[in-house]
C-alpha cells in the first residue's frame, strides 16, 4: 500500500496538481474494498500522467527545439523552418566561439 502511495503522490507532482493526488490517494486506499490491487490502480494512474496533455512546459526548452516547440500550434512547416533557421543559428554562434 506504501509503494502504490508514494507513486500515486510521484505522479501528481509530475502533474503539480493537489486535485489529483487527492483523488488518486482516495482510488488506492479503496481498491481493496473492490477487491483491486492498490498497486495496479497506482500504475494506472502513472498511464494516465504519461497520456494526459501538458499543461505547458514546466521548464522553457533551450535552442532550436525550445524556439520551435513554442510555436507548437503553428503549422509544421513553419515549426520545421524555425527549427531549422535557429539551429544554423546556433551552429554558426558556436563556430565564431571556437574558431
Amino acid at each position: 500500500m506504501r509503494v502504490a502511495l508514494l507513486l500515486v503522490r510521484f505522479a501528481a507532482a509530475v502533474v503539480g496538481d493537489d486535485r489529483y493526488r487527492e483523488q488518486w490517494e482516495a482510488d488506492v486506499v479503496g481498491a481493496r474494498e473492490l477487491g483491486m490491487s492498490p498497486l495496479s490502480v497506482a500504475f494506472g494512474a502513472v498511464r494516465a500522467v504519461v497520456a494526459m496533455p501538458s499543461k505547458g512546459a514546466v521548464m522553457a526548452g533551450i535552442g532550436p527545439l525550445g524556439i520551435a516547440l513554442k510555436h507548437a500550434q503553428t503549422p509544421r512547416g513553419r515549426v520545421l523552418a524555425i527549427a531549422v533557421v535557429s539551429a544554423l543559428l546556433l551552429l554558426g554562434g558556436a563556430v565564431m566561439l571556437f574558431a
